[in-house]
């Protein structure tokens, strides 16, 4: 029974981080759909909603392995790197953090909680852009501006609290979805009483 447990975590991990990548690659195509900051970013952040999902699951093992293999794929969908450094702070560390979901396991049954699981995982992903940003891109600050500045404030902050924000929305309205799923699939045991 165990081991059918863990093919099963396995198998959802896959799944959604396959959704992961379609959700990316809908972002990246669609138009209206596909606006971007000129060194990339996307405004609508969708492939976060099924990795904070993973976490808020399975935990905080599965939603980092997730949200890693989501970062490998995209990057080998991007085409490039600009810096070998941006392979962590923009796709291994910057979506592997959206894992910390997983300590807020009650966010699966509390609306709240998952909204703070969201707020944090996303804080955690533009700091891993911010950063990188700031110390890789640093040339594409405009003359005279600081490159932490600019990092921090005018270029992650906008595209990254928006990503935020609309994946906490579209994660408030799908969490009775998944947390049927997830119990339907023994995933997780239901939980009676609402107030954690």
């Amino acid at each position: 029974m165990e081991r059918k447990l863990e093919i099963q975590k396995v198998t959802f991990t896959s799944v959604m981080a396959a959704l992961a990548v379609v959700f990316g690659i809908i972002n990246k195509y669609v138009p209206g759909l596909n606006l971007e900051m000129p060194q990339g970013g996307s405004i609508f952040g969708f492939p976060m909603i099924p990795l904070i999902f993973i976490g808020l699951i399975l935990g905080v093992r599965f939603g980092v392995i997730g949200g890693m293999i989501y970062g490998l794929t995209s990057l080998i969908l991007d085409g490039g790197l600009y810096h070998w450094a941006s392979f962590f702070t923009d796709y291994l560390i910057a979506f592997g953090v959206l894992g910390v979901a997983g300590f807020f396991k009650k966010g699966l049954y509390d609306w709240k909680v998952m909204i703070l699981a969201v707020f944090t995982a996303g804080f955690l992903r533009y700091l891993s852009h911010a950063i990188g940003g700031a110390i890789i891109f640093a040339e594409f600050a405009p003359e005279g501006m600081n490159p932490w500045f600019y990092s921090f404030i005018i270029y992650n902050a906008p595209y990254m609290l928006t990503s935020t924000v609309i994946t906490a929305g579209i994660s408030f309205m799908l969490l009775p979805v998944m947390r049927r799923l997830a119990i339907d699939h023994l995933l997780v045991q239901p939980v009676i009483n609402n107030d954690l």
